[in-house]
């Protein structure tokens, strides 16, 4: 009887196996609780930055001068500063011109362009030589094609209003023969026609692009 009674006594604290159980439960418990906390987020945040920087240092340093970074928040602000309002207008009249192209389905289409830049090669000498004609120039094949994109455009938008007659040709053949590129007659005529439409569309893209604009509803934030 007093065997029974002194087991009767024993408490989960006296048994080791149970004891190690619940330490195991309490830290499981603990880091759950950190896992859902905002620190362990934070710390994971700080941990995949630091991978980052070290991987990607590209994508947070632009340049070192004797160990002091330049870093590409510093780059992208200076030229923010400087290009901003120069680039934003280019683009704004981009737009302006692209959406009044569009609403005469006067767009230029893929092949078009394409086509325009295969003449391209051609006059200066192969694509490799326009590719580096574009890199002098610090440009790129995806900067021109933007460019043809909108001069082929225009001259769809306006060609109807510049139309150039035989009369005209002729006179400027006889004023300009001698600085023209063209030897024979027939080149003549076309070199001649080009440049009398090229000038005739300038003169009203200029007239209808300030129309344009000034009904366009441009806000700068």
């Amino acid at each position: 009887m007093a065997k029974r009674t002194q087991s009767s006594k024993l408490t989960t604290q006296d048994l080791p196996p149970f004891n190690g159980l619940n330490n195991l439960l309490n830290k499981f418990a603990s880091l759950k609780d950190f896992r859902s906390s905002k620190k362990f987020y934070l710390i994971l945040i700080a941990v995949g930055l630091l991978i980052l920087f070290i991987y990607k240092k590209s994508w947070f340093v632009a340049a070192t001068v004797n160990g002091s970074p330049i870093t590409n928040l510093e780059l992208q602000m200076r030229l923010n500063k400087q290009f901003r309002s120069q680039t934003l207008t280019q683009m704004t009249n981009e737009k302006i011109i692209l959406s009044e192209a569009a609403k005469n389905n006067s767009i230029a289409s893929e092949t078009e362009v394409n086509k325009k830049i295969s003449e391209i090669e051609t006059q200066v000498g192969g694509a490799q030589a326009l590719d580096g004609l574009l890199s002098q120039q610090g440009q790129t094949r995806d900067s021109i094609r933007q460019q043809i994109k909108m001069q082929l455009s225009i001259e769809k938008l306006y060609a109807n209003e510049a139309t150039v007659s035989a009369e005209e040709v002729a006179k400027f053949i006889e004023q300009n023969k001698d600085q023209m590129q063209a030897t024979d007659s027939a080149g003549q005529e076309v070199e001649a026609t080009e440049t009398i439409k090229n000038q005739k569309l300038s003169q009203i893209f200029s007239q209808k692009f300030q129309e344009l604009k000034t009904k366009a509803k441009i806000q700068i934030f």
